[in-house]
C-alpha cells in the first residue's frame, strides 16, 4: 500500500512541478531535440473531454475515484501491483487536477512520430502496462 500512495503522491508532485519550470523557462519558445522532435508547451484536452466537449467534472471525480477504489483493493489483494497501480493513480491525478484548475492538460514533449505528452502520461501508460503484464503473470503462475 506504501508503493501506492507513492506513486499517488510523487507523480503528480513531480509533473506539475515539471510543467511549472518549463512554463517559466520556455515561454512560448520551441528547444529543438534534433531530428526526434521539440520540447514546446501544448495545450490539450483529456481523452474525456475529447470524447463529448467539455469535461464534466463530477462525472470525471466519480470515475477517478471508482478506478483509484478498485486499484487499492487489488494492491491489498497483491502487493506486487502497488508500483503499477500507484502511477496509474497518479497520472491521472495530475491529470484530473489540471484539468479541473486549468480546463486542458499542458503536454511538453512533441516527438516527430508520437502525439505529445508529459510525464503523467509516461506514468499512466508504465502503470497500465505493469498492472496488465502482472495480471497475466499471476494468471500463469
Amino acid at each position: 500500500m506504501g508503493a501506492l500512495a507513492a506513486g499517488l503522491f510523487l507523480i503528480p508532485l513531480a509533473d506539475q512541478a515539471l510543467k511549472l519550470v518549463l512554463r517559466r523557462r520556455l515561454g512560448p519558445r520551441t528547444v529543438p531535440l534534433g531530428p526526434l522532435g521539440d520540447l514546446r508547451m501544448v495545450k490539450t484536452r483529456i481523452w474525456l473531454a475529447r470524447q463529448g466537449g467539455h469535461p464534466n467534472l463530477a462525472g470525471m471525480w466519480t470515475l477517478w475515484l471508482l478506478a483509484a477504489g478498485a486499484l487499492a483493493l487489488l494492491s491489498a489483494w497483491a502487493p506486487s501491483y502497488g508500483w503499477f497501480a500507484g502511477l496509474l493513480l497518479g497520472g491521472s491525478l495530475s491529470h484530473g487536477l489540471e484539468s479541473s484548475v486549468r480546463g486542458s492538460v499542458s503536454d511538453y514533449v512533441c516527438l516527430r512520430f508520437w502525439p505529445a505528452f508529459n510525464l503523467a502520461d509516461v506514468a499512466i501508460t508504465v502503470g497500465a502496462i505493469g498492472v496488465v503484464l502482472e495480471m497475466f503473470t499471476d494468471l500463469w503462475s
